[in-house]
C-alpha cells in the first residue's frame, strides 16, 4: 500500500486485507476495483465501496466512471481512501491518477507520473489512461 496523494492510496489485494496497516494509516474508506474480496474479507470499520473492473481494453468506460466518482465522494467527504485492485498496479493506479488529476491542480500525466513514482509496481495498461484520459477530460468540459 502506497499514499499517493494527501488522502489517497494505492494497493494490492492482499493490502487492503491487512485492518492494522489500514487503521495505522487512518485508512476508512476502501474503493474495491476486483471482483473478489481479500481472502479473510475486508476489515471491520472500514466503509467498501465495490466497483468490480476488468483490467485492459474490454474495461467498461461506466465502471471506470463509478469507481473515480467514488474515489472523489470519499475524499470530498473528508475520507483517508485506498483504491485497490488485485495488484495495485493498473486499474488502481488508473483510477488514483484521474482522481489526482481532479483533485489538484496536476494535469493527467503528471498525475499518472506522480503515482508511478510513489507506486513502483505501477503499470496501467494503455486502454485505462485512454479511460482515466476520457474521464478528465469529460470533467473538464463540464460534461460530466
Amino acid at each position: 500500500m502506497h499514499r499517493v496523494g494527501e488522502d489517497l492510496y494505492v494497493g494490492d489485494l492482499a493490502s487492503v486485507g491487512d485492518g492494522r496497516a489500514l487503521h495505522a494509516a487512518g485508512i476508512d474508506v476502501v474503493v474495491g476495483l476486483t471482483h473478489d474480496a481479500p481472502t479473510d474479507g475486508y476489515p471491520t470499520g472500514v466503509d467498501v465501496v465495490r466497483e468490480p473492473m476488468v483490467d485492459g481494453p474490454r474495461n467498461d468506460g461506466s465502471a471506470f466512471e463509478r469507481a473515480v466518482d467514488a474515489t472523489l465522494d470519499a475524499l470530498t467527504d473528508g475520507h483517508r481512501t485506498l483504491v485497490h485492485c488485485s495488484a495495485g498496479s493498473s486499474r488502481s493506479v488508473a483510477v488514483a491518477a484521474a482522481t489526482l488529476a481532479e483533485t489538484t491542480d496536476r494535469d493527467l500525466e503528471a498525475a499518472f507520473q506522480r503515482v508511478l513514482a510513489c507506486r513502483p509496481p505501477a503499470d496501467p495498461h494503455p486502454a485505462l489512461v485512454r479511460r482515466a484520459a476520457a474521464y478528465v477530460g469529460l470533467e473538464r468540459a463540464g460534461k460530466m
